[in-house]
């Protein structure tokens, strides 16, 4: 079966890049123009659920791409935790406890953030999120939209192609509202069909998606 899998829209927060993990942020109205524009795109595709994280930045994101059906809460797509860093900008961060923090950027999968979550943490907990819809829907023939996050969303892309997961923040992107295809097959791994891919948003894929970091 397929999987959509959407990184949630614009925050205040998404738009400066600070650490926002599992507090609660709005939809920008920018960020709910980039919801709609998806859903437009989307529009002709029947799903056979809906699956977001307990976040509400996810359940405004899912409501707007598929209006109608209804988002089942699935906890292992929240965002990583961030720990006392919540809120906060990398330089700020890294301003705070500079020995943690570089500790940090070398090997997130082995340190967290103070009192928050290693990557490979949200690994387990993302692919376990994975295998749950994989064994909910694949005997079905129609796709499944699941919204979720920017690092989480990194860290298991990296974690389904057999990647270093530390370093997801280095080398995979995961735009605002941007579409990822995965194929869940019964018996087999995981198939990463279509990554970061923010057409909806723009013609040009340079100006619609940010560069690295």
């Amino acid at each position: 079966m397929l999987l959509y899998l959407v990184r949630h829209a614009q925050t205040a927060s998404s738009a400066v890049d600070a650490f926002n993990g599992q507090r609660e942020l709005p939809l920008t109205d920018p960020g709910r123009e980039q919801a709609r524009k998806l859903g437009a795109r989307l529009a002709s595709v029947r799903w056979a659920a809906v699956y977001r994280s307990p976040l509400g930045r996810t359940a405004e994101t899912a409501a707007l791409i598929a209006p109608g059906s209804p988002a089942q809460i699935l906890p292992g797509l929240i965002e990583i935790d961030f720990g006392s860093w919540e809120g906060l900008s990398p330089a700020q961060a890294r301003d705070r406890d500079k020995e943690r923090f570089e500790a940090w950027t070398a090997d997130p999968v082995a340190v967290s953030p103070p009192e928050g979550e290693t990557a490979d943490q949200v690994a387990r907990r993302a692919l376990g999120a994975l295998e749950e819809i994989r064994a909910r829907h694949e005997d079905g023939g129609d796709p499944v939209l699941a919204v979720s996050h920017k690092a989480t969303l990194r860290i298991l892309g990296a974690a389904l192609t057999g990647a270093p997961i530390r370093f997801y923040r280095a080398r995979w992107s995961q735009d605002e509202c941007a579409l990822n295809l995965v194929e869940l097959r019964k018996g087999a791994e995981p198939f990463l069909r279509l990554w970061n891919d923010t057409a909806h948003l723009g013609p040009i894929p340079g100006a619609t998606t940010r560069g690295g970091k």
